[in-house]
């Protein structure tokens, strides 16, 4: 019930894949909160910590889901129509690397002085580079509007999810609710 296998996925999977879309929805309502705030708002101050921190924690996950992805099966993919399985790859595929753009881009503006990014104060993420201010305007610029690129394709996702529930009447959405046994 750990790990995946070509009937389903395992609560490894499940876990890391709900805990990390949980956490992007959050960052991003965070985000769109936290542009609104003035200088002597409270959260002006602790929304862009915890922004941070949580961002970190995100991108260990990614780094986790990756190597998991790779080190276990793949599930079988349930339908068999060409489009429906062209479609779900490509929104797949777009969110990782979406989220992987969203995550160095807010990881250079964050170290764009040359400071570390903090995790909580815990552990420390070195700079690798100093960036101009025009440079960090970029990557911010990069790092919204990508933002919204993931919102928009995971209402993709959710929605060929329920198409497959209710429609199609398979197993897909099942399978990453309910670990598969083996």
């Amino acid at each position: 019930m750990l790990k995946d296998s070509s009937a389903g996925y395992g609560l490894i999977s499940i876990i890391i894949h709900w805990f990390s879309a949980l956490l992007i929805l959050f960052l991003f309502g965070l985000g769109i909160y936290m542009t609104g705030l003035g200088y002597y708002d409270d959260w002006y101050h602790k929304g862009p910590a915890l922004h941070i921190s949580l961002g970190l924690i995100v991108l260990l996950l990614m780094l986790v889901r990756v190597t998991w992805r790779i080190l276990n099966p793949t599930p079988t993919a349930l339908g068999n129509q060409r489009v429906q399985l062209l479609g779900a790859t490509l929104v797949k595929w777009g969110l990782y690397l979406a989220i992987f753009v969203v995550l160095v881009s807010g990881y250079l503006i964050t170290t764009a002085e040359g400071k570390p990014a903090s995790l909580f104060d815990w552990i420390y993420f070195p700079s690798f580079a100093t960036l101009s201010a025009q440079q960090v305007d970029l990557a911010g610029e990069l790092h919204e509007y990508v933002a919204w690129g993931i919102i928009g394709l995971v209402v993709l996702h959710v929605a060929g999810a329920l198409v497959h529930h209710f429609v199609v009447r398979d197993r897909t959405l099942v399978r990453m609710l309910k670990p598969v046994k083996k």
